[in-house]
C-alpha cells in the first residue's frame, strides 16, 4: 500500500479500495478502504508474535543474555478470546461507517447540523442511531490493552482518500483512536486528550487552540463531535474505565452521558475497557448497559488449566537462554499455572525472572524448585489477587484489580547488578594477573626482537609503546610481530634512528662486500661473545 508523509512527520496510507461482498458495505469508500474481512487463520497469522531465537545465544556472556531475556516480553500467542474480540471490533467498525458514507447527502448535512450545534452549544440527537458500544472487562494482567493494540494494529492508523471511482474525496480517515479514562472523570479532560491524540496523528492544532480557551464543556462537546466527523473516526476506545469508580458520582454520570450522546449524535461506536470494578459503572445506567448488549460484552476471565494454557506455555518455553535447556513437560505447565493462576502477564514475567535468577546463581537451568522460590520472593505484591483467584473469591478481585504487577525492570536491574559485581571481581582479578605478568611479557618480547637483530634499547622502547597504548593483548607473538613491523616498515622508519635502520646498514655492508650478519655486527646491532670470522 502506498504511503504518504504528512506535514508533521506522521504517515498515512493511500486508500486502496476493495469490492465488498455484502450490499451494506458496498460503494462506501470508508468501508472499502479497510482491510478485508479476515478468516480465523489469517487473524492468527497476523496477531502471532514470536521473537527471534538462536540456541547459540545461550553461550554468550551473562550480561548479554540479560538483554536477550527481554525478548520474552514480546511473545504473543493468539488465543480464542483474541479471535472473538477481533471479530467483534471488525463488525463494530464497519457498522459504524454504514450511515456515514462520504458520497451520501446526509454525510454533508451532518456537518451543517453539527455546526448549528456548535452555535447553539448543544447536541441534536434527532439522527439515525447506528453507533454501538462494546465493553471488555477482565482482571488485570490478562492482556486486554496489549491484545487490543495487536488487533487494532491490523488496521491502518490513518488513511488518505483522494478519489473514489473517479469521484473527488480529499479527506482523511482515522479508523480507531484510543484514549485513557481521566482520573478526575471530567468530560473536559477527555475532550482535550482526544484533541491531543488527533494532533499527534494528523499534525493539527486543536489542543493548543482549545485547551487554553475559556469555552465551557457544553461548548467543547459539539466541537469534539465535529472533529470526529472531519477525520471520519471509525471507533473510539476508552481504556481503564474503572477509574470512574474513584471519582464523584456526578462526574461519572456526566461522562457516561457524554459518551451516549456522542454515540447517538455522531454514530461513532465506542469500546470501553476496564477491570471488574468497571461493571458497577457500566451497569449504573440502563441506557449504557442496554447499548452494550448490541455489540456484546466480553468478560475476559483468567485462563483455565487446559490445552489452551499448555499451548501458550509451550510456545513460550523455547525461549530459554540458560546454558542448559530443559524440555517442556506437564510439571512445568502445572507449576506456572499454580503460581500465576492463569494470568498471562504474571506467567510470562515469572518465566523471565526464573531464567534471570538461574543465570545469576549459576544454576543455569529452569527447575520447579527455582520457579517456586522466585515466585515466593518476587510475586509478593500480587499474592492477594492470586489468593482471591485460587479461592474463587470474585468479590475480593474487585478490591485487588488495580494492584501493581511485578516490577520487572527493577528485578532486572537488581539481577544485573549482581552479575556485574561478579564480572567486575573477575575482571579485577584478571587485571592483577595481567599486571603481574606485564614485566615478563615485555622482557620476553624484547628478547625475541633482539634475536631478530633489533637493538635491545630500541626493542624495549617499541614494546613498551605498544603495551602502553592499551592494545590489551596477552599474545606474545602478536606484540613481537607488531613491534617488528613498526621497526622495519618504511612508512614508520622515520621514527627510528637512521643509524639503526637495518636495511640501510645491510645495504652499506653489501657495498663493502660484507654479509648481512657482519654488517649488523659491525654496526653494534648484534652482540656476540666470540670473534666473527671472515667467512661470508
Amino acid at each position: 500500500m502506498k504511503i504518504i508523509e504528512l506535514h508533521n512527520g506522521s504517515q498515512a496510507q493511500v486508500a486502496k479500495y476493495k469490492e465488498q461482498e455484502f450490499f451494506e458495505y458496498q460503494n462506501n469508500p470508508l468501508i472499502e478502504a479497510l482491510p478485508p474481512i479476515y478468516s480465523q487463520q489469517q487473524v492468527i497469522d497476523q496477531l502471532s508474535l514470536y521473537p527471534s531465537y538462536n540456541s547459540e545465544e545461550r553461550y554468550l556472556e551473562d550480561y548479554k543474555r540479560i538483554h536477550l531475556l527481554q525478548r520474552i516480553l514480546h511473545y504473543f500467542q493468539p488465543l480464542p478470546i483474541h479471535l472473538q474480540i477481533q471479530s467483534s471490533v471488525d463488525r463494530l467498525l464497519r457498522a459504524g461507517y454504514v450511515s456515514r458514507n462520504p458520497l451520501s447527502k446526509t454525510y454533508a448535512q451532518g456537518f451543517v447540523e453539527n455546526w448549528n450545534n456548535i452555535q447553539n452549544r448543544s447536541f441534536d440527537s434527532a439522527v439515525m442511531q447506528t453507533g454501538q458500544t462494546m465493553s471488555i472487562v477482565g482482571v488485570s494482567g490478562v492482556g486486554k490493552t496489549r491484545s487490543l493494540q495487536r488487533i487494532l494494529g491490523m488496521i491502518p492508523r490513518v488513511i488518505s482518500h483522494t478519489t473514489f471511482k473517479n469521484i473527488p474525496l480529499n479527506t482523511y480517515q482515522i479508523p480507531n483512536l484510543t484514549i485513557q479514562t481521566p482520573f478526575d472523570g471530567a468530560v473536559k479532560t477527555i475532550i482535550f486528550d482526544f484533541m491531543y491524540q488527533i494532533d499527534l496523528l494528523m499534525g493539527t492544532d486543536y489542543f493548543n487552540r482549545y485547551a487554553n480557551s475559556r469555552l465551557s464543556t457544553s461548548q467543547l462537546m459539539p466541537i469534539m463531535a465535529q472533529i470526529a466527523k472531519s477525520v471520519n473516526l471509525g471507533v473510539l476506545i476508552i481504556d481503564e474505565i474503572q477509574h470512574l469508580k474513584a471519582v464523584k458520582s456526578k462526574n461519572s454520570t456526566q461522562l457516561l452521558n457524554f459518551f451516549t450522546t456522542l454515540i447517538n449524535t455522531v454514530n461513532i461506536p465506542l469500546i470501553m475497557v476496564g477491570t471488574p470494578k468497571a461493571m458497577d459503572i457500566l451497569q449504573s445506567q440502563f441506557r449504557q448497559a442496554r447499548r452494550n448488549t448490541n455489540a456484546g460484552n466480553v468478560m475476559w476471565n483468567r485462563m483455565e488449566k487446559d490445552d489452551i494454557w499448555d499451548l501458550f506455555i509451550q510456545g513460550m518455553w523455547k525461549y530459554q537462554w540458560t546454558k542448559e535447556v530443559v524440555e517442556f513437560n506437564e510439571g512445568f505447565s502445572s507449576i506456572l499455572y499454580e503460581e500465576s493462576q492463569g494470568i498471562t502477564d504474571v506467567a510470562v514475567k515469572l518465566f523471565m525472572m526464573v531464567q534471570l535468577r538461574a543465570i545469576t546463581n549459576e544454576e543455569e537451568k529452569i527447575t520447579i524448585p527455582l520457579i517456586k522460590h522466585v515466585a515466593r520472593e518476587e510475586l509478593k505484591i500480587v499474592q492477594p489477587m492470586l489468593h482471591a483467584l485460587r479461592t474463587n473469591n470474585y468479590q475480593k478481585l474487585v478490591d485487588y484489580d488495580d494492584i501493581s504487577f511485578p516490577d520487572i525492570e527493577g528485578y532486572i536491574e537488581r539481577e544485573r547488578i549482581a552479575i556485574n559485581q561478579k564480572e567486575i571481581m573477575e575482571s579485577l582479578k584478571q587485571g592483577v594477573d595481567r599486571k603481574n605478568q606485564h614485566p615478563n611479557l615485555v622482557n620476553d618480547a624484547v628478547f625475541r626482537l633482539t634475536i631478530l637483530g633489533i637493538d635491545d634499547a630500541v626493542a624495549r622502547k617499541t614494546v613498551l609503546d605498544i603495551v602502553s597504548k592499551g592494545t590489551q593483548t596477552e599474545e606474545l607473538s602478536i606484540i613481537v610481530q607488531q613491534a617488528y613491523r613498526m621497526l622495519t616498515d618504511s612508512n614508520t622508519s622515520e621514527s627510528v634512528d637512521n643509524e639503526k635502520d637495518l636495511r640501510r646498514i645491510i645495504e652499506q655492508g653489501k657495498e663493502q662486500e660484507l654479509s648481512a650478519y657482519q654488517a649488523l655486527y659491525g654496526a653494534g646491532i648484534i652482540k656476540q661473545d666470540y670473534p666473527v670470522g671472515n667467512a661470508s
